[in-house]
This record gives structure tokens, sequence and C-alpha cells, in this order.
């Protein structure tokens, strides 16, 4: 741009303004969770086939059908239930206490067992045709998650009947389900990851979840020990959930807010470290089935 001096004479213009910034190209973390973000939109119908599919294949011939995956465990919480409640008398109505605690754990074990086996087990499928590797250990969580639903329901019908009352706390319920499953989808994308590296992670995992199991407070309080070593069960990620599900199903009392943002930080901790790695080698996966 020119002007005109007094004198007649154009001189430049000088621009004293910068040129305004271009856009910031999005991260690659961010392009890959809105990349799959879409290919869960599009694919979402593939992952609700494969969840009923393996329901209906699993209870087809079966003249209970879905109810099996309820009886089992029902009657293990019973037989449990029966078993401790006289050891642990100091315990006030221990079979409810059992049962909040039980109830997650399996879904949280047949998830992560599940899920060690599901880019395995699709070795065909992933070959043959294009599918988002994501949707198979998500698959196999969803899947426990509608029998953990079931158990749920079933669960209070046998409160009901041990005169256990419903109260205001269980609206909080579907929040408490939803943070242990983003929490067990973590853990689920990264067993899933790693057995497909390395396959004694699978017979690993049965044995590392067993230990966990006793270390959690399920089949005992944590009031029945010193209160100067209660402090080691909060190191227990698992803690904080389960703590959870026995004050709204238990007490029936709104969980402190304490663990409520214990748990959320541990979820999220838990969904974002799987996601990365489980995207991190997703490419490689198909060199190792």
């Amino acid at each position: 741009m020119e002007v005109r001096t007094n004198g007649g004479v154009k001189v430049p213009h000088a621009e004293f303004f910068p040129p305004p910034p271009s856009p910031r190209a999005p991260s690659v973390w961010a392009r890959r969770i809105a990349e799959d973000r879409r290919e869960l939109v599009r694919f979402w119908p593939v992952v609700q086939n494969m969840v009923v599919q393996e329901l209906r294949v699993r209870y087809q011939r079966s003249l209970l059908g879905f109810f099996w995956s309820l009886l089992n465990p029902l009657l293990m919480l019973a037989t449990l239930g029966f078993v401790f409640a006289h050891m642990m008398k100091t315990v006030s109505n221990y079979p409810v206490f059992l049962f909040a605690g039980m109830v997650p754990w399996s879904f949280l074990n047949t998830s992560l067992n599940d899920s060690a086996t599901s880019i395995i087990n699709n070795e065909g499928l992933i070959r043959k045709i294009y599918l988002p590797k994501l949707i198979f250990p998500l698959a196999r969580v969803l899947i426990a998650l509608v029998t953990f639903v079931f158990s749920m329901a079933a669960m209070f019908v046998l409160l009901l009947a041990m005169h256990a009352r419903p109260s205001w706390a269980l609206l909080f319920l579907p929040v408490v389900v939803a943070l242990f499953a983003g929490f067990t989808l973590g853990l689920s994308l990264i067993i899933a990851t790693a057995n497909t590296f390395y396959r004694d992670t699978g017979h690993l995992i049965s044995v590392f979840l067993q230990a966990w199991y006793f270390v959690t407070p399920i089949l005992y309080p944590t009031t029945e020990f010193p209160e100067g070593s209660r402090w080691l069960f909060r190191l227990n990620p698992a803690y904080y959930f389960i703590e959870m599900f026995q004050d709204v199903l238990r007490w029936g009392r709104m969980p402190e807010f304490g663990v409520v943002a214990a748990a959320a930080v541990i979820a999220a901790v838990s969904l974002g470290v799987g996601y990365a790695v489980f995207k991190s080698q997703e490419d490689k996966m198909v060199f190792r089935l």
C-alpha cells in the first residue's frame, strides 16, 4: 500500500501489524480420539450384533436361557453368605455386605479374562475385513456389563427378601456403575494389548485377579483391621469402587466426596492409559496374530 505525502511523493506504507496466526493443527491424540469416535459411531451396529449374538449363542439351547448366567453367581453368593455369616458375626447384615462387593467384582473378573483373548480369538475376522480393533475388547466388556446389570437386578430381589429397603442413594448407583465400567474398560484395553504380544499374560491375569480379590475388602470389612493399618487398603484402586457399591447398597447412603473423586480420577487414568497403550500398538497387532 502507498500513501501520498504533502510533497506529492509516493512512499511505501509500513505494515505495523503482523499477519493473523494460522490455526494450530490438532495434536496426534486429538485426531485419533476424533477418528475413533467417528468409527465407533459407524461400527456401533457391529458392536451391538457381537453382544447380542454372543448372549444368544451362549443360551439359545438352554431351558432357562439367560438366567443360567445369574443362577451360578447367585448360588455362590448364597453359599458364601451363609458360611461367612457365621464367621463374621461382628458384621451386621453380612450377606448384603458380601453381595455388594462380589457382584461388581464378578463383572471386573469376567471382563478382564474375556478381553485378554478378544483380539486373538478374532484373528480370522481381523484378517478378512477392516474393523476397528477397539471394538473387540469393548464388546467383551459390554457383554459382561449386560450380565452385571441383570445380576444387580437379581441381587435386589434377594436383598428385598432379606428385608433390605431401598433408599435415595440408589439414584447414585448408575454413576458408580459408569465409573467402574470406565475403570474396567481401561484395564481391559491394557490386558488385550499385552496378551496379543505376550501370551503368558492370559495365564498371569487369572493368578493376579485371584490375589487382587483377597486383598480387596469384599469378604471382610476394613473395620476388622487395626485402625493404623487401614490406610493400606487405599493403595488398592479397586477399594474405592467397592466402597461406593457398599455405601449405596448396604448402608443406603451417598459415598463420601473424597471416595467418589478418587474413583473418578482412577477411572479416568485407567481409561486414558488403556486407550494410549492400545492405540500405540494397534497397527502391530496383526503381525502377532
